[in-house]
């Protein structure tokens, strides 16, 4: 069925879309890191870039498994578990592989953009205490 190779693209398309907010959240890791915000900005762009593609991706990955399941006689919205689990071999394997590498990738994502969110917010607040700082200063 064509159905099967259409899902598997789109899977693929998302893991690739992944990787590179991988890739992106990294770069914003290490501009904070150097205390470089010259470039943050174009950063975060990149990031919200890669997320807005993530999901219209996530859209036509929505249909098309819609689309794959009524085939396969499955509920609307099946998670890519059960999509797995009423596929034939070998594409089973295959949708339980790319949910493996979600599962994974998105772990990744969280933690790195919880650990950059920790950092923007500590840059933040001593930005803040840095201009209160001068404030004081030229007070009389």
């Amino acid at each position: 069925m064509a159905g099967f190779a259409e899902v598997s693209d789109i899977l693929w398309r998302e893991r690739e879309l992944l990787d590179v907010l991988l890739f992106k959240l990294d770069q914003e890791r290490l501009l904070l890191a150097e205390d470089n915000v010259r470039w943050l900005a174009r950063a975060n762009h990149e990031i919200d870039v890669v997320l807005e593609e993530l999901r219209l991706t996530e859209l036509t990955r929505a249909m098309e498994v819609d689309t794959l399941a009524a085939e396969l006689g499955v509920e609307p919205g099946p998670t890519l578990a059960q999509l797995a689990e009423a596929s034939p071999s070998p594409w089973a394997e295959l949708f339980a592989a790319h949910r493996a590498a979600f599962v994974t990738l998105t772990a990744q994502v969280r933690e790195l953009s919880e650990a950059n969110r920790v950092k923007l917010d500590d840059a933040l607040r001593a930005t803040r205490e840095s201009l209160l700082a001068l404030r004081d200063q030229d007070s009389p």
